[in-house]
C-alpha cells in the first residue's frame, strides 16, 4: 500500500473516488461532486510539505511518460486559446483537461489490489444499478427500437459508451476475483456485468454494440500465452464471424450501410455529411486545426449542400455539431498535432501493456490489466461513430480504465504495493 493511501486524506479520497465511479452511470453532477472532493483533498495535500511527501511517484515511470503526453496536450490547448477568435470561449471548452488527473488519483489512492478491485467494482456496480432501473422501465420494449439510458439523464449514446467500458472492466474484475480465490465476489461481478450488458443493449447503439463485439475477443486473445492457443482462437473467431455475417438478416445489415449520396436524413447520412465537411476543413488547416470556437465560425462555409439534422448548422444557437468521429473531430479542431497526441492516449498504454502482459507477477492482475488494455481499443472503436471525448461522462470512464491499467503496470514493475 502506498503511503498516500494510508493517510486520512488518502482514505477519504478513496471513499469519494468510489462515489465518483459509482455515480458515473447516474449523473455527471454526482460524478463531478465525488471527483471534485478528491481534487480538493489532492490540492490541500500538495499545499503542505508533509502532504507532498506522501505523494511519491518515484516508482511510477510509466505514469511519468503518460503525464508528459497529457502536459503536451494541455500546452497545445493553451496555444489554441491564445490564437482563438474567442479566447474565453476556447478556455471554457478546455475545462475538461482536469479530468486527466483521474489516472493519478487511481494510483495515489487505489494502488493496493483490494482498493483497486473495489474501485472497479463500484464502477461496474453503478452501471449495473442504473441499468437495472432502465431494464424495468423498458421491460415492454426490450426488443423494440426504444432507446434506454438507465436511470440517468444523459444522452443514450453516452450511456452506451459508459456501459460498454464498465462491462468490459467488469469481465476483467470477475476473472481477477476468481484467480485471487474470491469466488463469491467473482459471481457478484458476473451478475453486475450481465446487468451492465443489458443496459448497453437497451441503448440500441449500433456503433457501440459493434465496437464491444470486436473488443471482446481482443480481451481474451491478449491473455493467451501459447502461440497454438492464439491461432486456434483466431480461427474460431474468424469462423464465427463468417457464419454470423453470412446469415445476418438484411434488416440488420441495412442499419450499417451508408445511404445514397443524395440522401441526407438519417444517422449514417448525417454522419457522412459531417465527415465530408470535416475532410474539407482538415484540407484547409491540416496541422493546427480550427479550435473549438473557430470551428463553429467556419463550419457554414464547409457544410454539405442539403445537410440535415446534426450535419446542418444550428442557426438558433449559432453552432455546429461535433463530427461524430473522435479522430476526425480532433483533427478538425486541433490539427495533426492534436490528433497525434490523442492517438498517444490509446497507443502508449497499449504498447506498454503488450510488452509487459506476461511479466505481471500476480495471476489475478492479468485479466483486469487485459480488460483495461482492451478498453483502449473499445474507446477507439466507439470513437469511429461518436465523439466520446466531447462527452465528459464517457471520458471520465475512460480515464478510470487508463488509471487502472497504468496502476497495475507501474506497481507490478516497482515490486511493491501489489498486496491487499
Amino acid at each position: 500500500m502506498l503511503l498516500s493511501e494510508n493517510t486520512l486524506a488518502g482514505k477519504i479520497s478513496f471513499f469519494f473516488l468510489c462515489f465518483f465511479a459509482a455515480g458515473l452511470a447516474f449523473s455527471i453532477s454526482i460524478a463531478q461532486t465525488g471527483l471534485g472532493i478528491v481534487f480538493l483533498i489532492f490540492i490541500a495535500t500538495l499545499a503542505t510539505r508533509k502532504g507532498r511527501a506522501t505523494l511519491d511517484l518515484s516508482g511510477a515511470s510509466r505514469f511519468k511518460i503518460l503525464y508528459a503526453v497529457f502536459f503536451s496536450w494541455v500546452a497545445w490547448r493553451i496555444v489554441h486559446i491564445v490564437i482563438s477568435p474567442k479566447p474565453l470561449g476556447e478556455l471554457i471548452e478546455a475545462r475538461e483537461v482536469w479530468l486527466m488527473l483521474i489516472p493519478i488519483f487511481v494510483y495515489f489512492y487505489a494502488t493496493s489490489r483490494n482498493r483497486l478491485h473495489t474501485l472497479v467494482l463500484f464502477f461496474v456496480l453503478g452501471t449495473a444499478a442504473s441499468s437495472l432501473y432502465g431494464i424495468y422501465q423498458l421491460r415492454a420494449d426490450f426488443f423494440n427500437m426504444v432507446r434506454g439510458k438507465g436511470a440517468s439523464n444523459m444522452h443514450h449514446l453516452n450511456y452506451a459508451g459508459l456501459a460498454a467500458l464498465s462491462s468490459l472492466m467488469g469481465l476483467g474484475l470477475m476473472w481477477s476475483y476468481y484467480y485471487a480465490g474470491y469466488k463469491k465476489r467473482a459471481l457478484l461481478a458476473f451478475l453486475l456485468v450481465v446487468l451492465s450488458l443489458l443496459g448497453l443493449w437497451l441503448t440500441k447503439s449500433r456503433g457501440t454494440l459493434a465496437a464491444f463485439v470486436v473488443a471482446l475477443p481482443i480481451f481474451f486473445y491478449v491473455q493467451l500465452y501459447n502461440k497454438v492457443q492464439r491461432w486456434i482462437f483466431i480461427v474460431l473467431v474468424a469462423l464465427a464471424a463468417i457464419i454470423i455475417l453470412r446469415d445476418i438478416p438484411e434488416s440488420v445489415a441495412e442499419q450499417y450501410r451508408m445511404p445514397a449520396s443524395d440522401v441526407h436524413a438519417g444517422s449514417q447520412a448525417e454522419r457522412r455529411d459531417l465527415w465530408t465537411a470535416g475532410a474539407a476543413m482538415i484540407k484547409e488547416r491540416p496541422v493546427v486545426g480550427w479550435g473549438e470556437r473557430g470551428y463553429n465560425f467556419a463550419y457554414p462555409r464547409f457544410q454539405v449542400a442539403g445537410a440535415f439534422g446534426v450535419a446542418a448548422w444550428d442557426t438558433k444557437d449559432e453552432e455546429a455539431s461535433h463530427m461524430h468521429n473522435d479522430f476526425i473531430n480532433t483533427w478538425v479542431l486541433y490539427g495533426a498535432v492534436g490528433l497525434i497526441l490523442q492517438l498517444m492516449f490509446y497507443f502508449l498504454g497499449g504498447v506498454i501493456y503488450l510488452h509487459e502482459r506476461f511479466r505481471l507477477r500476480l495471476a489475478s492482475d492479468r485479466p483486469l490489466a487485459a480488460a483495461a488494455a482492451a478498453s483502449l481499443v473499445l474507446m477507439a472503436l466507439m470513437g469511429l461513430t461518436q465523439c466520446h471525448f466531447t462527452s465528459e461522462i464517457v471520458q471520465m470512464g475512460f480515464w478510470v480504465c487508463v488509471g487502472v491499467l497504468f496502476t497495475i503496470l507501474d506497481s507490478d514493475k516497482s515490486g511493491t504495493n501489489v498486496s491487499n
